[in-house]
């Protein structure tokens, strides 16, 4: 499925303002645990974090190291979901934990172990 550019440059540009942006929350995912782990991230509005329709904002895959993190910054209204590896010492492509959702407020910044 493709996306407008205009939403990725939009997502783009929400992160380099960071949480200071007027409307604009942050979560930050840190791993303390694994060498190596897969994340998938989900920036909706929607109570479903699998739905990809009108409330979907967007969507990132990342890797994260031991003892680094990793800065999410959503709309205000929006909610991040995320998930991992669901064997991050034998990861398997596609085997996906369940998902974690943070319900964000407008300027609030979040921290929390993936």
């Amino acid at each position: 499925m493709r996306y407008p550019a205009w939403l990725a440059a939009l997502l783009l540009l929400a992160g380099c303002f960071g949480g200071d942006a007027k409307g604009t929350s942050k979560l930050t995912l840190k791993d303390s645990f694994w060498d190596r782990v897969n994340v998938q991230v989900v920036i909706t509005k929607s109570s479903d974090c699998e739905s990809r329709g009108p409330e979907f904002v967007g969507q990132q895959e990342f890797v994260l190291v031991k003892d680094r993190s990793r800065t999410i910054v959503a709309p205000e209204g929006s909610s991040v979901c995320w998930r991992k590896d669901r064997n991050p010492g034998n990861a398997a492509p596609g085997a996906w934990s369940g998902w974690s959702r943070a319900i964000l407020f407008p300027g609030e910044d979040t921290e929390t172990e993936i």
